[in-house]
């Protein structure tokens, strides 16, 4: 059913809320998912298996099965099949409500995927929306073959709904961590293992100033790769939290102009480009850059604003900075 969360699909939320039998395996309460103990509404009974003691008794009402997750699987599964249980040759009215909601989340995306460059108020012309930036640089990372590294915040967010993987391998994220300035850095790992296969950092603009010494450190190593800056000008995550909660949002954007294709330019070896307005114009710009024998840095303002169409989308059932009242109040009345 996809990721459930703050930044989670309609499908993944649907079936958090909704579930009354919860079996989690090697999840930890990042913020972005369920830090705040408000996720699963209706949960009468929770299996959590971890090989945290920590992790797998953040539920009260739990049965924490602690080690190895694969052994103990397989001894949950022994024993129902023992007890005389068995998959129904019938869907059942749950597998039914789910998979209508699954394809509504298809359209979900199918929507936002189709959206036309959008007038943005910083930037004051039509700009791309994140998600279809992101699909579009995601759709040519796999159509040659490049490991995809997520940043933290919104383009990761909004990453995890769109990235549809084949084979494993193909995409790496800080899992929720928050490490901001991960995807860019993590392009000198390939070169430090000697592994040669192109890679594609996906950053914003936040992120990627927390550790911008890539430039110099992917030259003197000869890192081959691509760094794709999405330029919201703000911390986008935080603000649309802040605005499904408060709503407004506060301390989370800036009035400062960067030049991210002067920036990277100004580093001998490495190769700056505007990723443009337009799909087509990110297109060319991410070839030119898988065409260069180098690092390469693509900078592609998106849009920021009210419009719906303009991400995957937030749910305001999570703390986020200041602690929300009504959040806090329905953490205690689940009691989870």
């Amino acid at each position: 059913m996809t990721v459930g969360g703050s930044k989670g699909s309609l499908s993944g939320n649907y079936v958090m809320n909704e579930a009354d039998l919860v079996i989690v395996i090697g999840a930890r309460a990042v913020c972005q998912w369920d830090c705040s103990g408000t996720a699963w509404k209706n949960a009468r009974h929770i299996i959590n298996f971890n090989t945290s003691t920590i992790d797998a008794c953040h539920y009260n009402r739990s049965i924490a099965v602690i080690g190895n997750a694969k052994p103990n699987l397989k001894k949950l599964i022994e024993t129902l099949k023992k007890k005389g249980m068995q998959s129904s040759k019938s869907a059942s009215d749950w597998f039914k409500t789910i998979k209508v909601k699954k394809e509504e989340w298809e359209e979900f995306k199918a929507k936002r995927y189709a959206c036309e460059p959008l007038k943005d108020k910083v930037w004051k012309m039509k700009v791309l929306t994140e998600p279809v930036a992101i699909k579009t640089v995601c759709d040519f990372a796999d159509s040659i073959g490049a490991i995809k590294y997520f940043d933290a915040g919104d383009v990761q967010a909004n990453g995890f709904q769109i990235v549809e993987d084949e084979t494993e391998g193909q995409t790496y994220t800080d899992t929720g961590s928050s490490y901001m300035g991960f995807a860019a850095s993590a392009l000198l790992s390939g070169v430090l293992a000697n592994y040669s296969r192109y890679a594609v950092a996906l950053c914003g603009d936040g992120c990627f100033m927390m550790n911008p010494q890539i430039l110099i450190d992917g030259v003197e190593h000869g890192v081959k790769a691509c760094i794709v800056v999405f330029d919201n000008r703000r911390m986008a995550a935080i603000s649309g939290l802040q605005n499904a909660q408060y709503p407004m949002d506060y301390k989370t954007s800036d009035s400062v102009v960067v030049d991210y294709v002067a920036m990277a330019k100004s580093v001998k070896g490495v190769k700056g480009i505007f990723g443009g307005t337009t799909v087509q114009q990110l297109k060319k710009a991410l070839k030119e850059a898988a065409s260069y024998d180098g690092l390469s840095l693509i900078h592609v303002p998106v849009y920021f604003g009210e419009d719906e169409l303009a991400s995957m989308g937030v749910f305001g059932d999570w703390n986020v900075g200041n602690w929300c009242e009504r959040v806090q109040k329905e953490h205690h009345r689940l009691g989870l």
